[in-house]
């Protein structure tokens, strides 16, 4: 189990570690308004084209260092609106601060956040986010009590700001989502890959965290690679990742994404495919996605169930695939 960091020192440590590991993505600082109408006030923020996002830090002494976000460039023109905020306490434990820092039994540090968000939106708020938000989720020790937090990334990762900003693009979606009416019937032309939908809604087992932090960049970066094929993909509530036949109105092929490559966690993925390719009507292709360095153990294995195997290694922060080409789309 996790366990909160409530030293102050290390509290101050890490949340310098925090900034400046977005350090290395920042492509300009522009100046803004920044919050809402009537209570705004002139900022520097940190515009990053490959992360997606722009960032805003301030330490507010004996109180927090806060962290706000917000999607795309932004102009000079118009008051910013932030999108999600990532704050820590200035010491201690304070549960009324949205994240914190948090350390596992080997040492690793992580980014967790307690659900607490805002935006002045009906229906926007704590229940919204622990009802709906996907991604990698732990019991933490904190304090006196156990919490359900989401762990955002692992702080000593070189992925740690795709990490994070994947968070961000996740929050304003999910934001967006409440604001829009439920729609009961999607047909294939409008289905369409939503970030906001990949990760797990339960809690992980702590030796599982540090991969599970890499699991939402491996998809995005796999379904970014079928996007350049420009290939039709998806994603719902059942899979993370499917690819759409138009010319038939099917799914066509269904990936499942494996990062801790522990026996158990392919023996999970693989029934999951199995039974998700068997009761669809017309049988699409299950794709596993393993480590590059388990691959060649099971795809032998695998393909006699009709399951095909295709490997992924880090080049930098970006996770590049072998075996992609081998799979026919049309």
């Amino acid at each position: 189990m996790l366990k909160v960091i409530a030293d102050q020192r290390a509290i101050k440590k890490y949340a310098g570690q925090f900034n400046r590991k977005f350090k290395p993505f920042v492509d300009e600082q522009i100046k803004v308004k920044l919050g809402h109408q009537g209570a705004s006030f002139s900022a520097k923020i940190f515009w990053s084209k490959k992360l997606g996002i722009w960032k805003f830090s301030q330490t507010v002494k004996e109180v927090r260092y806060w962290n706000a976000f917000g999607i795309g460039k932004p102009g000079t023109s118009c008051v910013l609106s932030i999108a999600s905020e990532i704050n820590f306490p200035w010491a201690q434990i304070d549960r009324k601060t949205g994240g914190a820092f948090a350390e596992d039994h080997w040492g690793n540090v992580f980014v967790i956040h307690r659900g607490k968000i805002g935006g002045g939106k009906k229906g926007v708020g704590k229940s919204l986010f622990e009802q709906n938000y996907r991604g990698v989720w732990s019991l933490m020790e904190d304090g006196n009590s156990i919490s359900e937090v989401a762990v955002i990334g692992n702080l000593k990762s070189g992925r740690f700001a795709p990490q994070a900003a994947q968070f961000v693009k996740k929050i304003e979606m999910m934001k967006l989502s409440a604001a829009e009416s439920a729609q009961t019937e999607m047909d294939f032309a409008e289905i369409s890959f939503r970030e906001d939908l990949i990760g797990s809604e339960m809690p992980l087992p702590e030796d599982e965290i540090v991969s599970a932090c890499d699991h939402d960049l491996v998809v995005n970066e796999l379904a970014a690679a079928l996007k350049r094929q420009k290939i039709k993909i998806g994603n719902d509530m059942e899979s993370e990742l499917f690819v759409v036949d138009t010319s038939e109105n099917r799914i066509s092929h269904i990936f499942e994404v494996v990062t801790e490559a522990k026996e158990k966690n392919i023996m999970a993925a693989t029934g999951k495919l199995l039974l998700q390719t068997s009761t669809a009507a017309v049988n699409p292709l299950a794709v596993l996605v393993l480590p590059a360095d388990k691959m060649t153990h099971y795809e032998q294995e695998l393909q006699g169930i009709n399951i095909c195997v295709i490997g992924f290694q880090w080049q930098e922060e970006k996770a590049v695939f072998s075996g992609l080409e081998k799979i026919r789309f049309d």
